[in-house]
């Protein structure tokens, strides 16, 4: 037990049995919430409900038996690692790359000086999870055959990749002997699998290879509407003008449109139900873009002869500078019974929009060699795992 309480932070809730309460009361780790239970596996579904990872001090076999009932789904249950009572061994047993049991593994055996143990095919291979692939950059996960692709990948057979937007940096740093193709010629070839990277929503028929659609963010939606547009006319706006198009609504990045609609209810209230940011633009910005669709009307009305074209056009070069590309020009959406217009325009940038917050880490090694760095810094440097509110243990006797 004392092996795994230097990885447990504020929040961190550590279970143990009965049998220990007493030498565990005599601990003063005030970070550190202990609980008492009777009975684990009664204890057990209402964790499995509540925590993103679960860490059993178990026999491997007891952990199975235990979690057996509660396995539903790998892409809600939460990360199983196991860890042996002689602290040899750190075990990725369940959720190893969607749920992150095997990042918690290698954290904890970085930790405790353990030995990792990862099962899964894309490790052995050194490769990415095909399923976790876009969630550093933000990606939103699209429709597929994941288990196939992934299938195909651990078989090492050729897999087309076609990427069209996002981030290219992950092509950078795969080992030599993987089996992607990224040529155009590649194409051509016979593969077993193809995986998409694009704002497209491409459907597969069964007849086509498995394929698997990971979508940036790069979509921004330019919006222009009368006055108390409720918020049911303009989604119903973005989803006809999507679908029409072919695009991905999951590809969304955000919202754009000019200052004076800044307070309007109905794009707050899409802007909330979506968590999309809103951007903004004064007139005088929105007039220093050229735009394939002025309108004289909106001129006299706004102060600008464009408000959805420019918007999504500004918004969507905030950071490289570099003019978007407008996908969908402007386009007017009514809906039958309701109050109310909508004027769209969607435009692509070249960067995605990646919603979350970074970590800094600052690693001094001081003298010596780089294997001398302590435990902690090794951790940060090869995981980058977030253990804070995140590490919860279940402690035997």
């Amino acid at each position: 037990m004392n092996q795994l309480l230097p990885l447990c932070e504020a929040g961190a809730i550590v279970w143990v049995p009965q049998s220990i309460a007493a030498d565990v009361e005599a601990i003063n780790l005030p970070t550190i919430q202990w609980r008492v239970y009777q009975s684990l596996k009664a204890e057990l579904p209402a964790a499995w409900q509540h925590y993103r990872g679960l860490v059993f001090c178990l026999a491997t076999g007891a952990v199975v038996r235990l979690i057996a009932p509660l396995l539903q789904d790998k892409a809600t249950d939460p990360a199983i690692v196991v860890v042996d009572e002689r602290g040899q061994v750190a075990i990725s047993l369940c959720g190893g790359h969607q749920a992150g049991a095997d990042a918690l593994t290698q954290a904890i055996a970085l930790q405790l000086g353990l030995t990792p143990i990862l099962t899964g095919a894309a490790n052995a291979l050194n490769l990415p999870g095909i399923d976790t692939l876009g969630n550093p950059f933000g990606w939103a996960k699209g429709a597929g055959d994941w288990t196939a692709v992934s299938a195909a990948i651990a078989r090492q057979e050729p897999v087309q990749v076609i990427q069209d937007a996002g981030s290219t940096l992950w092509q950078q740093h795969l080992p030599a002997e993987h089996s992607f193709q990224f040529q155009a010629a590649a194409l051509e070839k016979i593969t077993a699998a193809r995986v998409w990277i694009s704002p497209i929503d491409r459907p597969n028929s069964p007849s086509d290879l498995p394929q698997v659609q990971w979508h940036p963010r790069v979509l921004w939606v330019g919006i222009g509407c009368e006055r108390e547009t409720p918020d049911v006319v303009i989604n119903a706006a973005i989803q006809q003008v999507f679908q029409a198009n072919s695009l991905a609504e999951a590809a969304i990045a955000g919202i754009a449109t000019i200052d004076l609609k800044a307070d309007e209810v109905g794009l707050l209230a899409v802007c909330a139900d979506r968590h999309l940011p809103l951007r903004c633009f004064s007139a005088a910005e929105l007039c220093s873009t050229s735009v394939p669709n002025p309108s004289a009307v909106v001129e006299a009305e706004v102060g600008t002869p464009s408000v959805a074209e420019a918007a999504a056009l500004l918004a969507s070069q905030p950071v490289s500078r570099v003019e978007g590309n407008l996908l969908v020009a402007k386009q007017i959406v009514r809906l039958e019974g309701q109050r109310g217009a909508v004027t769209i325009a969607v435009a692509q940038a070249d960067r995605e929009l990646v919603d979350r917050a970074g970590q800094l880490w600052l690693v001094g090694t001081g003298p010596g060699a780089l294997e001398q760095i302590t435990p902690a810094a090794k951790t940060a440097e090869s995981t980058q795992c977030p253990m804070r509110n995140w590490l919860f243990a279940f402690i035997s006797t």
